[in-house]
This record gives structure tokens, sequence and C-alpha cells, in this order.
């Protein structure tokens, strides 16, 4: 049964463990159909660098709704791809392959289609999966959901600032560790967080955690005398000297003791 979330005018249904082998049987049979060859099928951990897309958008609702599966619910539904040469083209679960490079894992667990001897797939131009836009495709209504897209949101601008891909590493941080970018949080929505659901947004420099999105969850952290709370830190690839620090510095930011307003 496939995992099905719904909007208020869109539908997401999410691949299941369940309907993995009808839909490699799908994609499988449509191929032979076209190619007029019988082709393998194998359950491989095919590397992330050698995987490309071959579609020319991600959805924002429903790669935002995968990147929370994978992170809260360890969600890992193999991906169907075809293999060409030393490569690998995404056929089934694009949003899943993103997210899967986007965490920093070497591999992703496929079903591979390979073709017979003296056939191939047809030529494909090699694209990044970083490079897939983020349409937005429709209005989240659900606020844990819209929040983790609020995450992707925020890694596309830094990758659009900076012109170099980021990645995710979600992990503890301690409250001691972490700097506000901003002097003031609305005591009105701290009071509404009842639970710390989804993890602040925050960069790393000089061992210290920036916070991009998450102050009155940080904040309500403190109050609640926690030692730690779990953070996405967006992962540059290559290093970089951050604006947001110099802001932090400028602002004399430099721990989480921010004033509450209203």
């Amino acid at each position: 049964m496939q995992f099905v979330w719904c909007w208020r005018l869109r539908k997401i249904e999410l691949a299941t463990l369940e309907d993995v082998p009808d839909r490699v049987d799908s994609v499988k049979c449509s191929l032979e159909i076209i190619y007029g060859v019988k082709l393998g099928v194998a359950l491989e951990d095919v590397p992330i660098d050698r995987l490309f897309p071959t579609e020319d958008f991600l959805e924002n609702d429903k790669l935002a709704l995968v990147l929370m599966k994978v992170v809260t619910e360890c969600y890992d539904v193999p991906i169907i791809a075809v293999k060409r040469g030393e490569d690998f083209f995404v056929l089934d679960g694009h949003h899943r392959s993103y997210i899967t490079r986007k965490l920093l894992r070497k591999s992703v667990k496929a079903n591979v289609l390979s073709f017979p001897d003296g056939a191939c797939y047809r030529d494909v131009v090699k694209r990044s999966l970083d490079d897939l836009p983020i349409k937005e495709v429709a209005e989240i209504d659900d606020t844990i959901v819209r929040a983790w897209q609020r995450t992707l949101s925020i890694l596309k601008h830094y990758e659009a600032m900076y012109a170099i891909p980021f990645f995710m590493s979600v992990e503890r941080v301690f409250l001691k560790d972490l700097i506000a970018t901003q002097a003031f949080v609305g005591k009105a929505q701290v009071e509404a967080i009842k639970k710390l659901l989804v993890p602040i947004v925050c960069v790393e420099y000089r061992e210290r955690f920036y916070i991009l999105d998450g102050h009155a969850r940080a904040y309500k952290a403190k109050q609640m005398s926690l030692k730690w709370i779990r953070a996405t830190i967006l992962v540059p690839a290559v290093p970089l000297d951050f604006g947001v620090v110099k802001t932090a510095n400028e602002m004399g930011l430099k721990n989480l003791d921010i004033q509450i307003m209203g």
C-alpha cells in the first residue's frame, strides 16, 4: 500500500517497500517494449556520484515530505535506475535520490535495470542531482511539512548565494554552542511550541553553530532546560566564511541570550 499524504488540492503518493516489485515490473516491461530486448534487474548499492537524473525538476511538497520521512522514520525505499556503461540514471525515485545525496550518503539502494550485450539505454546528458531545481507545485498547509520545506528553501538560497552545492547533516547540537543571528524572538511564537518536532537550521563556523532558522525552537529548548537540540547543519562543498557570522558579530550576538518580545 502506498503512503499517501493529502493537501487541500493535492495528493502525494510515496513509494513503499510493498509496491516496489510492481513499480519495477512496470518500468522494466515498458523499456523492454520500447527497446525490444529483455532486461536484467538486480538490487544494488549505487554510488551516488555515478547517479544522474532523467527529470527536469523536483516538487517542493513531495521533496519536503521525503526529507521528513528519511530523517524521522528512516524511510529507505529503493529507487529504480537503469545502467549505461559505468553510469546509472534514475527512472523512479528522483526525490529520494536528491535527499540521499544532500544527506551526504555515499550510495543509494536501487533496483538496477541492465541491458544485454549489444544494446544500451538511450544517450542522456549527465547532470548533477544538485542542479535539479525545486518547483513550487502546491502550497503546503501542514505546518510540520512546511518547516521541513523551509529547510530545503534555505539550502537552495545558500547554494544560489555562494554558487556551490550545499549538503545537510542532521545531528545533536549543544545549546551552549548555538549563536543567535537575530536579537529578538516573539513570545507568542515560543509559547506556541509544544514539542520540538523539526530540527533547527544552522551553519557551523569554528565549532559554533549559527542559527538560520528556528530561533523560537532553540529558545524553547533553553526554557525546557535541555542540553542539546536537533539541528540540520548546512555543509558547503568547500569551506566558507559565512556572511551570517559577520552579521552576528556586528550585532554582538555570542550565544542564545536573545530577548523575548510581545
